[in-house]
């Protein structure tokens, strides 16, 4: 089945929130179970969530979000990249500098 626009868009931003709790060379099981949570949330398909956990699951860098698809709502995903960065209440000079590259990346391609 193929995934509505909403969900592929959902996905990619599911992807690249995994590269921002990357930012610190893994994703710990805490971070894993909030996304796929956030995911189950957004009625992602279970199939396309566990796929995209799959590298997390086995210690390898997420794959890359679809930056086009992303630009086209660059907001939406900032929005999520940034309260994904402020969920545990400290902000780390990385982050800081990721957002910022996102930022850059999103809006100016």
């Amino acid at each position: 089945m193929a995934l509505s626009t909403e969900d592929q868009f959902n996905l990619e931003v599911l992807k690249l929130l995994l590269h921002v709790a990357w930012v610190d060379g893994a994703v710990d099981q805490a971070e894993a179970n909030m996304l796929l949570s956030l995911g189950r949330s957004w009625t992602v398909p279970e199939l396309a969530l566990q796929k995209l956990m799959e590298a997390v699951k086995a210690g390898r860098r997420p794959s890359e979000p679809n930056w086009d698809l992303l630009r086209e709502r660059a907001d939406d995903a900032l929005q999520a990249a940034r309260a994904l960065v402020l969920a545990d209440g400290k902000v780390q000079k990385e982050e800081i500098a990721l957002l910022k590259n996102l930022q850059a990346a999103l809006m100016n391609g």
